[in-house]
């Protein structure tokens, strides 16, 4: 297993980010996490690894101004997690434009633009690693929450390519979906304030069930602990689900009809 000195996170001041920088500074990383708000680590016996900096990732000049600064301070980056994203819920019929943009933009594009910011710096780095956190909800297309879903796949296809137009600079990409996990992104998911009357009874009935498996879902700390296991690896694979319940529906949803598993899925949030 690889082992890192310096790792870039976004959104680590919650969630799944909280939980990585916890992890990366107790295995001794430095750590830089870009995040709007900042998180209390004063109490972390490696508290002194971890440098915040405030950030909107969806502000390119904020950005590129945060990525100058850590380059003044680092010559390199050993890994990039680009950990940062939100959801939306609604029927297709009623969201409206603005709120994809706005759903694309934080999943998927400022994902990008991250990635080129931390290029100068992953490719002088002796094992150099991007890890995406992407969602089963990027294989596995989930009804009321479409675009939330589509901008995880655009992540997975993102890995897949970088993984072949990096191969000379030795970089290796992971895309990594977790399932259901207790986080804050439950009750921050932004729903459409409105919605056709005849499909109104199906989205509440399918958005309660996601809540519910959400809030009985993996903790945090897990989906963070198989973050920093698969950016270790030496050859990773460019995709990968978090825990075997979700591993075996993976792959479930591979091996199966179509028709089969677009009715399976219909019956748990149609």
């Amino acid at each position: 297993m690889l082992k890192f000195k310096k790792a870039i996170v976004t959104g680590g001041s919650s969630g799944i980010g909280h939980a990585l920088v916890n992890i990366l500074l107790n295995a001794g990383v430095e750590v830089v996490s870009l995040a709007r708000s900042r998180a209390d680590f004063s109490g972390h016996l490696h508290a002194d690894n971890l440098w915040q900096i405030s950030c909107d990732i969806c502000d390119e000049a904020n950005l590129e101004a945060a990525f100058q600064e850590i380059s003044d301070k680092w010559d390199y980056c050993d890994v990039l997690f680009s950990n940062a994203g939100f959801g939306i819920s609604g029927t297709v019929a009623s969201t409206e434009k603005e709120q994809i943009i706005k759903q694309f933009d934080v999943n998927f594009f400022s994902a990008v633009t991250v990635i080129q910011n931390c290029l100068p710096l992953l490719r002088k780095a002796p094992h150099p690693r991007i890890v995406l956190t992407s969602s089963v909800a990027g294989e596995i297309s989930i009804p009321y929450q479409t675009f939330y879903s589509a901008s995880k796949a655009s992540l997975n296809f993102l890995a897949l390519a970088l993984n072949t137009e990096l191969k000379s600079d030795e970089i290796k990409t992971i895309a990594v979906m977790p399932g259901d996990c207790q986080t804050q992104f439950t009750e921050r998911r932004e729903k459409n304030p409105e919605t056709w009357a005849c499909y109104a009874r199906s989205e509440e009935r399918s958005i309660s069930k996601m809540e519910e498996d959400e809030r009985n879902g993996y903790p945090p700390e897990f989906v963070a602990r198989s973050l920093y296991r698969y950016a270790r690896k030496e050859r990773p694979k460019a995709l990968y689900g978090v825990g075997f319940t979700y591993r075996f529906l993976l792959l479930a949803y591979k091996l199966l009809p179509l028709r089969l598993s677009s009715w399976v899925v219909s019956k748990m949030y149609g």
